[in-house]
């Protein structure tokens, strides 16, 4: 899939407010993947279709999960478009004959998973990070973004699981095994 399809197809399946969200993820883990390693046009694609089923309904959700079987546990599915549009995006872009290294940062962008690629850390770090997000806290990871991918995938696992806490929601269990990676005791 090229930027111009995609493009269109955020454009069809996204909110104008949501659109401009992936916008400017895209932009971001575009300049990530040029610091970092990664495909500056891989990323852009990332980061334009990441969230291309977040604003569908959540039964739909749950009926995609099924015809891909992906798994859906008690969390998931407490909070299908929270957690499951990732996955059922990548799925469907798969089916579509989106490249696997694309589909694997989409699918990873929300909870994240133990040895991600720099593609997929740069997918995960722009969504949290991208500039219309004004949230205490993100500064720093920010900062650390440009100086350490490991270290901003470290603090951006802390401050999610944190706020998780905070707001007294359940954690999946893949949340927690970003944390641990980044966070074992040498």
């Amino acid at each position: 899939m090229n930027r111009a399809a995609a493009e269109k197809l955020a454009e069809a399946r996204l909110s104008p407010r949501r659109l401009e969200h992936s916008r400017r993820v895209a932009a971001l883990a575009a300049a990530y993947a040029r610091r970092w390693g990664a495909s500056p046009a891989a990323a852009e694609l990332a980061g334009l279709l990441h969230d291309v089923c977040r604003e569908l309904p959540a039964a739909d959700l749950l009926a995609a999960a099924r015809r891909y079987r992906i798994p859906v546990g008690p969390i998931e599915a407490l909070r299908p478009v929270g957690l499951l549009h990732a996955p059922v995006a990548a799925a469907e872009l798969a089916e579509a004959g989106v490249d696997e290294e694309i589909t694997s940062a989409i699918a990873r962008h929300t909870l994240g998973a133990a040895h991600m690629s720099i593609l997929d850390k740069c997918l995960y770090l722009a969504d949290l990070c991208e500039p219309g997000r004004v949230l205490e806290g993100l500064d720093e990871i920010r900062r650390l973004a440009e100086e350490s991918l490991d270290g901003a995938m470290a603090a951006a696992a802390r401050y999610i699981l944190l706020g998780l806490i905070e707001r007294g929601r359940p954690i999946v269990p893949r949340a927690l095994e970003v944390y641990n990676e980044y966070h074992v005791i040498a």
